[in-house]
């Protein structure tokens, strides 16, 4: 239980933050494919803080593919859409409509079924 939290929920946390971090230190940037874009990316600490957990929860999902089947692990990617959701709500203030409510509620139906699988460890 301990490497399923540490290598699957931990880099989908990771992830999540990042994604947060950087949209909202992206917000009334004007960023494009150019040097002063690049200047303006590699200056600003809070999108440098986004890219590290981004590329923190990457090197953790890559250890948890060492010790999980693919097939196991990549459903609870599926969470991502859940926490954006819900944080793109209440954190950003965007709009999110029922349909995306409803859309929730059938990946966690799906999440519980896959996470009551059994799934083979591959490495100790």
């Amino acid at each position: 239980m301990i490497q399923v939290v540490c290598f699957i929920l931990c880099p989908i946390i990771f992830t999540v933050a990042g994604e947060f971090l950087l949209k909202y230190n992206v917000d009334g940037l004007s960023i494009g494919f150019d040097l002063q874009s690049l200047q303006i990316i590699f200056t600003t600490p809070g999108i440098m803080l986004g890219l590290t957990c981004v590329f923190s929860a990457s090197i953790l999902w890559i250890v948890g593919m060492s010790k999980f089947q693919l097939s196991f692990m990549y459903p609870f990617m599926s969470l991502n859409y859940i926490l954006i959701i819900i944080g793109s709500e209440f954190l950003l203030k965007e709009d999110v409509q029922m349909n995306r409510y409803i859309s929730i509620i059938l990946i966690l139906i799906g999440l519980i079924i896959i996470s009551r699988s059994q799934h083979i460890k591959i490495k100790e």
